[in-house]
């Protein structure tokens, strides 16, 4: 019988949905009308930060629609319990401290929720299950 995913898998779910798909819309709003959504006229504060370190903010688009994506892979991955998921989670969570305004919130929300202990130890129950009867 395979254990219920506990409360903080599911919330993981829902965050990193909310921030994967987001990145993944405003990415690929870049690459279909050459800007991103911008809230009253403005970029969030993410842009000012990479100015600062001298990359074009437009150029990022790609890499905001990958990091979406890879934060809808990782959602999948820790419900079913695949080391891999957890893993890219971590990475996506961790490099989307570095968006500025809406992502750096919900970024950190993502990284504490992988990091409790109920989502340790449900991933960790995938391990100790027998070849013969896989989840």
């Amino acid at each position: 019988m395979q254990p219920k995913a506990p409360l903080t898998v599911w919330l993981f779910f829902i965050f990193s949905w909310l921030i994967g798909w987001w990145m993944a819309f405003d990415g690929m709003h870049q690459r279909v009308f050459g800007d991103y959504v911008r809230i009253n006229g403005q970029l969030g504060p993410w842009a000012a930060l990479v100015r600062a370190l001298g990359i074009d903010p437009q150029s990022l688009a790609f890499s905001f629609v990958f990091l979406g994506l890879c934060f809808i892979a990782a959602s999948f991955g820790v419900y079913l319990r695949r080391r891999w998921g957890y893993n890219v989670g971590l990475a996506a969570s961790a490099l989307s401290l570095f968006y500025l305004g809406f992502g750096t919130p919900v970024a950190l929300i993502c990284l504490v929720l992988l990091l409790l202990k109920p989502t340790r130890v449900y991933l960790a129950t995938r391990l100790k299950e027998s070849p013969a009867n896989p989840a």
